[in-house]
């Protein structure tokens, strides 16, 4: 799996964000452009690759009006067996680019977020901290814990968590138009892993696992009930630890 290997920052007022990553990821300050996977702090942060580059904001684009509608999303409050009376726990753990886990934060949920990929982890936590200032967005950001890890170390806290949440990225049987986002990541991943499979066999007490409308489950065991979109359904399973 490819990761970045330097942060480079082009606007100057960002050099304390740069630090902060450099420290916290070990990951060196570079100056000029790499032909390695490399974080350019700017106006807009980019994880960039070959010659392209990845944006994460949650504040424009497709995903803003996601936001915008968030109330809305009912499958995945269905999904989750989401209520307004309670908080829940949940452990996303193919964090990704943290659109999912954000609509459940704001929907109030507490979530756990994994991410093994440094680059994508400095990507979220980018478009978190470049949330407006309204309270629900900062209520929102505080329901949140980014980190960064193998998610499968985590399996054995599964029963802890009221629900398991994965999306294992590129599942389909078939070939599908993939947005520049999936394109991008699809190469800079290189490989595309699916931890669910390995928390099916804990104690977890709730898993959904969202995958594209078409595509088989990697589980052998069909879902208990699944929740059909467009062109996505999430799978949901119940495990023993009830």
């Amino acid at each position: 799996m490819a990761d970045v290997e330097g942060i480079k920052v082009a606007n100057y007022d960002l050099k304390d964000r740069g630090l902060y990553y450099s420290e916290k990821y070990s990951i060196p300050i570079i100056h000029n452009n790499l032909k390695a996977p490399y974080l350019m702090l700017d106006s807009t942060t980019k994880l960039c690759y070959q010659t392209n580059c990845l944006e994460n904001n949650f504040n424009k684009g497709k995903f803003k009006t996601r936001i915008s509608n968030f109330q809305s999303e009912s499958h995945i409050k269905k999904a989750i067996g989401y209520s307004e009376n309670t908080q829940q726990t949940i452990l996303d753990i193919t964090g990704g680019l943290g659109h999912d886990a954000f609509i459940m934060a704001l929907l109030g949920e507490k979530i756990t977020l994994i991410e093994k990929n440094i680059g994508l982890c400095i990507l979220i936590e980018e478009a978190l901290e470049n949330l407006p200032t309204e309270p629900y967005f900062s209520k929102a950001k505080s329901n949140i814990t980014v980190i960064n890890s193998d998610s499968r170390k985590f399996a054995q806290k599964a029963d802890e968590f009221d629900v398991i949440f994965a999306d294992p990225m590129f599942n389909s049987q078939k070939k599908l138009k993939k947005t520049k986002q999936m394109e991008f990541l699809d190469v800079y991943l290189e490989e595309h892993d699916d931890p669910s499979i390995d928390f099916y066999e804990t104690e977890f007490k709730r898993m959904v696992v969202k995958k594209d409308l078409r595509s088989l489950s990697g589980i052998i065991e069909d879902p208990a009930i699944s929740f059909k979109g467009r062109s996505v359904k999430f799978d949901v399973y119940f495990g023993g630890a009830l």
